[in-house]
């Protein structure tokens, strides 16, 4: 029971509701760091960004991600697949949250393709299955999300997705699972240099605004850096990519509860 009441504060402080912990969160440590600017991005980890982005994915990849939390119970792992076929693009991941007195799983399978030369949409289904120590039992809630990118020139790629647009219920309480709109931009200011911003908003709550800038110092290293607000996230990162592999690392920092590390690892084949 320490455990759990230190969960359920850790949560509440860090400005993220245990029933939505997870519900649309942003994976791989790329996006973390960027301070999670990443609707717009275009790389395997779109399957949990932006679905649109399977539409340019032309080989199949396998990935995995581990995020520390601010303590050990706030743990997050996905392991996720991407195969080109149909005309365009099918994913699907399985992810973990939690720990013993809170897990929240999550199956997805997701398809984007091509709508135009410059512009790809995406849809995955979600499975959620939460389970909670006590009174509150496990439930059991589908829904789905979608997501828009459009290539609108060299210099510049638009993002947009919408999560959860039925506003599902979950829970004995029946808890609001969040409806989730972001939109993005992000822009190369030269050929090494891209800034990336995006908005975040859930009805009824404050706006997120985050900012984050990638920049290659050579053609298979990496350095990137962010900051958003509601709450304050200062956040930077690495990241090596070749043919075949992505790694990336991040590092978070929230002012009140400290680090949280991310590693991320991906193989196209």
């Amino acid at each position: 029971m320490r455990c759990a009441g230190l969960f359920i504060l850790l949560v509440w402080a860090g400005g993220l509701p245990c029933s939505t912990r997870g519900a649309d969160y942003p994976v791989g440590a790329r996006s973390w760091a960027l301070a999670r600017a990443s609707v717009m991005l275009v790389d395997f980890w779109c399957i949990t960004h932006n679905q649109g982005g399977l539409g340019w994915l032309e080989r199949p990849v396998v990935g995995f991600t581990h995020q520390s939390g601010y303590i050990p119970e706030t743990d997050h792992q996905i392991l996720g697949v991407a195969l080109p076929c149909f005309a365009g693009c099918i994913g699907g991941s399985l992810s973990l949250y939690g720990y013993e007195h809170y897990q929240q799983y999550k199956a997805a399978i997701a398809y984007g393709r091509y709508l135009s030369p410059k512009l790809a949409g995406g849809i995955q289904i979600d499975y959620y299955h939460t389970r909670i120590s006590g009174v509150y039992g496990q439930d059991h809630r589908v829904t789905f999300e979608a997501g828009l990118l459009l290539r609108a020139n060299d210099q510049l790629v638009l993002g947009a997705h919408l999560f959860n647009p039925v506003s599902q219920t979950w829970g004995r309480y029946q808890e609001p699972l969040p409806v989730i709109i972001r939109l993005g931009a992000g822009i190369h200011f030269s050929r090494p240099l891209q800034l990336l911003v995006e908005v975040e908003k859930q009805p009824g709550q404050v706006a997120i605004p985050k900012m984050g800038f990638e920049y290659a110092f050579s053609r298979f290293f990496f350095l990137r850096t962010g900051v958003s607000l509601n709450p304050t996230l200062h956040c930077f990162g690495i990241g090596y990519h070749t043919r075949h592999l992505q790694a990336d690392m991040a590092y978070a920092f929230h002012p009140v509860l400290g680090g949280m590390p991310h590693l991320s690892m991906a193989y196209a084949f």
